[in-house]
């Protein structure tokens, strides 16, 4: 049974996504409520659908789909109040996997992108708790966002609109405060039914999807992950660089080479698996 902030959860939600968008900083393409062509073609079970069907969806199989792909793989039916609203937002914006994730990053856990007890457990003992932890986790949403450095469709376009829907903050000054993510989720956290949270107003890039693939080269290598599977490679090309026969220059070379791709491959399939 869904939790009781869902119905909270998902007014906010059509706040921050709003109707009918197709631009080209968004790499989510056709989408109408936040619900990008492609998810809305898994939800019917089609091989895809066009941008006219995108136009004529209701609010109420916008709102089904997320209930049935969202709430529940982001952590809705399991997370505190509060946090179950953070961790949907995200998952909305970037994918259930990515908000798990980046929880599980927060609390110190195995990053899997599956909630389970290990991970229920470290946000249960999280120092300072709740509350603390919706901030350091939207703190840690935007370090994400910032990451995603593709001039066409990350955070130099899209970066003011994310900020102002997860902080409530305009970094221009223009929109006026709001509570964003983090004060109506903070506001669930002290009160489920809801009432104390506010309706926002956003600029319509804040709905644009924020997407692992963006994330910049520089980003991706900062993670030792990128680096381990590559050292030996390192290693054996910097003995073969020390010999002086023209046989061991040629190998270092083309082990370079390999290494060049390998990592080009592993860049390719980190931000595929977001």
């Amino acid at each position: 049974m869904a939790r009781e902030t869902l119905p909270v959860a998902l007014e906010l939600m059509f706040g921050d996504e709003g109707g009918y968008s197709n631009v080209k900083t968004d790499r989510g393409g056709p989408t109408k409520y936040g619900v990008t062509h492609t998810t809305l073609a898994a939800h019917r079970g089609v091989k895809s659908v066009t941008a006219d069907q995108v136009k004529a969806m209701t609010r109420e199989e916008a709102e089904d789909i997320y209930r049935r792909s969202y709430w529940g793989q982001s952590g809705g039916d399991l997370l505190p109040p509060g946090l179950d609203y953070a961790a949907f937002d995200f998952g909305v914006n970037s994918g259930p996997a990515r908000a798990v994730k980046t929880l599980q990053k927060v609390v110190g856990v195995r990053e899997d992108g599956q909630l389970g007890e290990q991970t229920l457990a470290a946000v249960r003992k999280y120092p300072g708790g709740i509350s603390t932890l919706i901030r350091d986790y939207c703190d840690a949403r935007m370090r994400f966002l910032r990451s995603l450095t593709n001039g066409k469709t990350g955070f130099p376009v899209n970066g003011r609109g994310w900020t102002i829907r997860v902080t409530g903050k305009d970094p221009k000054g223009q929109w006026k405060d709001q509570p964003g993510v983090l004060g109506n989720a903070l506001r669930l956290a002290a009160d489920a039914s809801g009432r104390s949270v506010e309706k926002v107003e956003t600029p319509p890039e804040a709905g644009a999807k924020a997407d692992s693939r963006d994330t910049g080269l520089g980003e991706v290598l900062k993670k030792p992950e990128a680096w381990g599977p590559l050292g030996g490679l390192f290693s054996a090309a910097g003995a073969l660089f020390a010999g002086d026969g023209p046989v061991q220059w040629a190998l270092a070379a083309a082990m370079v080479a390999a290494v060049i791709v390998g990592l080009w491959y592993f860049v390719r399939r980190f931000r595929e698996a977001g």
